[in-house]
């Protein structure tokens, strides 16, 4: 059950393709891919072909994202500037011990955030779940 919820990036983008379809303002999604969200689920099985294009470039600090335009992000940060969190993913965090039964539980939280542009109005007026935070 725990490496079940290894992979929240694998969902994320699943859920990303469902609801994040083409808008009015845009006919190609630029979606950008950090480093801990390539590592927990996603790879190239995972991605669409025309008008999804990724990107996994490493080494672009949160400050400049929005200097690169994406349309999405998927991300382990819960705020980056220029963006608004949408949805949050959780994955496994730890076992929990306690008495009685089931004696082993699986604690989960959130670990991978779906970031849109605030600059495309059409992403921001869907449907998102919304995002939780890590207490």
């Amino acid at each position: 059950m725990a490496s079940y919820e290894n992979y929240p990036s694998g969902y994320a983008l699943k859920s990303l393709h469902r609801i994040g379809g083409v808008t009015k303002n845009s006919d190609e999604l630029r979606v950008h891919i950090d480093t801990f969200s390539a590592m927990n689920g996603i790879s190239r099985f995972c991605e669409y072909n025309y008008p999804w294009r990724y990107s996994k470039e490493e080494n672009i600090s949160l400050e400049n994202l929005q200097m690169k335009n994406f349309t999405y992000l998927l991300n382990e940060n819960s705020y980056i500037e220029g963006f608004k969190c949408l949805m949050s993913v959780d994955g496994f965090s730890r076992v929990r011990i306690r008495i009685g039964f089931p004696p082993i539980s699986f604690a989960k939280e959130p670990k991978v955030f779906i970031h849109g542009n605030i600059r495309n109005t059409d992403i921001m007026n869907r449907g998102w779940p919304g995002c939780s935070v890590i207490p």
